[in-house]
């Protein structure tokens, strides 16, 4: 699908998906296109269109690179962003002369949010509908670092059972009033949340980066274009904004890891209590079943067994050798 957009009459228009009017189009959005829709654009600015493939190289001068007077600029930007379960695409900006190309695959929410906001405002160059795309993408970038981190003090919260706050009460209602008891905690759900917001954040972190590199270029080829004063410093205050960003995603997988650390102690620590339950009743039970082991012994000759009391007797020595371990576990703190 392609769609091109014009500055007519002092105003900023969508022009449609005409492929004659691509000379008079300040802007081209190519969005997953026809091979024809490939053509046509090359042919109207000589240039040309690289492929997904070639957009999804992992080298740097596959993504930034100047070829027939036009500057190509590729970013990986994330979309359905509104989960954790967020799709990340590459995104090719072209300055092909007056005129900016964009090419893509899926399609982010900010850029739809910005040609609204476009249609409302005047006119606009090339190096300033990048910038403002950059600026709206880069916002939402940090809209999802703001809720997973709001997100993930709720992990935290979970993880070390943190009650809410409680309204203050009279004295009296205080007393009366029943205690919650503890919700058990499922660490195995826990586990799974922090597992998706560190892919998250993972995926976050290599946009920002991939942004990062495509403004540094893009403000050496402002300067070097000279079409626009102000786009250079437009660009340089955007990947100010975009090391912040990052910085911010550093401290939050650090915090991810922490959470994970925590999580398995946890996990440990209620791994260790079974096990403690296990070592006492094994211990507890111990005394009990050597007596009765002792006299469940086929000997001929036991003078307890022609004894009247004998069978309350091993009874009640039983319970006392149980009794006595429990009690000594209770003296030292072990239960």
């Amino acid at each position: 699908m392609i769609r091109t957009y014009a500055n007519r009459s002092g105003r900023f228009v969508l022009a449609g998906g005409d492929l004659a009017a691509l000379d008079q189009a300040v802007w081209v959005d190519l969005l997953r296109p026809t091979k024809d829709e490939e053509v046509a654009v090359e042919r109207s600015f000589g240039i040309d269109v690289p492929t997904l493939e070639e957009m999804s190289e992992i080298e740097i001068s596959s993504r930034l690179y100047a070829e027939e007077n036009a500057h190509f600029m590729t970013a990986m930007m994330l979309s359905n962003t509104d989960g954790d379960n967020v799709l990340m695409s590459p995104v090719s900006f072209v300055l092909a002369g007056e005129h900016l190309i964009t090419l893509r695959y899926e399609e982010p929410r900010a850029i739809d949010a910005f040609v609204a906001r476009c249609h409302k405002a005047g006119t606009f160059t090339a190096e300033g509908l990048m910038a403002g795309l950059l600026e709206g993408l880069i916002e939402r970038a940090g809209d999802v670092l703001e809720r997973t981190g709001h997100e993930l003090d709720g992990v935290s919260r979970e993880i070390f059972a943190i009650p809410p706050p409680v309204p203050k009460q009279a004295p009296v209602a205080a007393l009366l009033a029943p205690k919650p008891k503890p919700k058990p905690r499922d660490f195995q759900s826990v586990l799974e949340q922090i597992g998706r917001k560190g892919d998250l954040l993972s995926k976050l972190y290599e946009s920002l980066v991939s942004i990062q590199r495509l403004l540094t270029y893009a403000t050496a080829a402002a300067q070097a274009r000279k079409l626009e004063k102000d786009a250079a410093g437009r660009f340089k205050a955007l990947s100010r904004d975009v090391q912040a960003l990052i910085d911010h995603a550093g401290f939050l997988t650090q915090k991810i890891n922490f959470l994970l650390d925590a999580t398995l102690g946890m996990i440990n620590i209620q791994q260790t209590g079974i096990i403690k339950i296990f070592s006492v009743a094994a211990v507890v039970f111990l005394p009990p079943t050597l007596i009765a082991s002792i006299y469940g012994m086929n000997f001929d000759f036991m003078p307890e067994l022609a004894w009247p009391y004998g069978y309350p007797f091993a009874v009640a020595l039983m319970v006392l050798s149980a009794i006595v371990p429990y009690q000594f576990f209770k003296w030292r703190g072990w239960l």
